[in-house]
């Protein structure tokens, strides 16, 4: 079955600085794929290339087997891919279930699915129902992050981006966080994760990605990868 996503050769410099070098990587369809390294390795970098916010300097992206490289943006959204940033990002003068509302009029025009039938249903089955008329802006950290994942997720995604999505969050969060990914795949949603938690790592995906300096140095079963020496000794120091 040809996957979801496949990216192919994949470059990016910046000036005189190579960022992604020739990275090739596949995302198969209803999987949670986890892509690790460490600070600087290209991880976020690859995710901005795939969803157009870069230009990339070489190589190809695949969606569906299509090829969307290079497109802008809002283009690579039409074609079902959602994304989340490193910040957690709304507009913090509109209500809750405003924003949620903007984010499908957008969706609306891609003419996508979603499991959820109204944005209602959407802040239920992130737990934000009873926030819904509070305005973005005052929300606590925790709740500002599971709205930037509503919002990802009303743009009727069949691919979902996450770049950090438990950054910040306590443990009673994150759990909740882990449990909600987990079901994405169910709604025919297939999630590529970037994250530095490897216990959060350990609990969603059951295959590993790994960058170092531009590089994919490892690709596997997430059990196998952490424990590649080459791994260990590039990203992890030595030790889990």
């Amino acid at each position: 079955m040809r996957p979801i996503l496949a990216i192919s050769g994949l470059s990016k410099q910046f000036g005189g600085v190579t960022a992604l070098a020739g990275v090739d990587l596949t995302v198969e369809e209803g999987e949670i794929l986890g892509v690790v390294g460490p600070n600087g390795s290209g991880k976020t970098t690859l995710f901005n290339v795939v969803t157009g916010v870069h230009k990339p300097s070489g190589g190809t992206v695949l969606f569906r087997g299509r090829d969307i490289t290079g497109l802008a943006p809002h283009a690579i959204s039409r074609t079902g891919i959602g994304y989340t940033f490193q910040q957690a990002m709304a507009f913090a003068g509109l209500g809750v279930l405003e924003n949620v509302q903007i984010a499908g009029e957008h969706a609306r025009a891609t003419g996508g699915a979603s499991p959820w039938p109204t944005p209602q249903a959407l802040l239920d089955f992130v737990g934000l129902s009873a926030l819904a008329g509070e305005k973005a802006g005052v929300l606590p950290f925790g709740s500002l992050r599971l709205l930037g994942l509503a919002l990802a997720l009303a743009t009727r995604p069949s691919l979902l981006l996450l770049d950090e999505p438990a950054a910040g969050l306590n443990d009673r969060e994150t759990s909740a966080l882990v449990g909600l990914v987990r079901q994405l795949p169910g709604h025919g949603i297939t999630v590529c994760v970037i994250d530095h938690d490897m216990k959060l790592m350990q609990m969603l995906c059951r295959r590993l990605a790994v960058l170092d300096f531009g590089s994919k140095i490892a690709d596997g079963p997430t059990e196998a990868v952490l424990a590649d020496p080459k791994v260990l000794d590039v990203y992890l120091g030595g030790e889990l």
